[in-house]
């Protein structure tokens, strides 16, 4: 599970981020699967035990680096709530961030790691829920996993066509999706 202490003590925070960089610069090099801890420590110049402290694995530096992404968008819609909380509104909030990191998503792809992404999607809604002691009911998680897929597809395949339309295109045309629906 994602480690939420280690993320709020500010010592930790470069070391996390020399990890996650040295993780990206390796995965232009080799695959996930064949990169190493001892590859991710001595690329990034810190000691065994620090990486430890700060991620239980590999894959943890990903989900931490996808957490916050979507932390960044969360934080931005709610800033913006006050304007504007339509459906469209927030995807196109969530598209924007999305397309930001656009480069380091496609790197992920590149290397098979699709299913790990999925992954992070999923960890980062349970913890939005837990976050905000929400109960878990059978509609509900029905409900946020078919907008986690949604997310998900629709973010990968904007991704891999080679992001034609704006982030508000998008959203745009994910509501009249919506909207044909009902």
């Amino acid at each position: 599970m994602y480690q939420l202490k280690a993320r709020k003590n500010k010592n930790n925070l470069f070391v996390r981020d020399c990890i996650t960089q040295a993780l990206f610069e390796l995965l232009k090099k080799k695959g996930f699967e064949e990169i190493t801890v001892t590859d991710i420590i001595n690329k990034a110049g810190v000691s065994r035990m620090g990486f430890y402290r700060n991620f239980a694995t590999k894959e943890n530096v990903v989900e931490d680096y996808i957490l916050d992404i979507f932390v960044e968008t969360i934080e931005e819609i709610r800033a913006k709530r006050e304007l504007d909380f339509s459906i469209s509104r927030v995807m196109t909030t969530t598209l924007e961030n999305f397309k930001k990191y656009a480069d380091i998503i496609q790197l992920f792809l590149d290397k098979g790691m699709e299913f790990l992404l999925y992954d992070c999607y999923q960890k980062t809604y349970s913890i939005l829920r837990e976050s905000r002691k929400q109960k878990s009911s059978h509609i509900r998680d029905y409900s946020e996993q078919m907008f986690i897929g949604e997310l998900f597809s629709l973010e990968m395949c904007w991704l891999k066509s080679g992001m034609k339309e704006t982030p508000e295109e998008l959203a745009r045309i994910y509501r009249l999706i919506h909207l044909s629906r009902k």
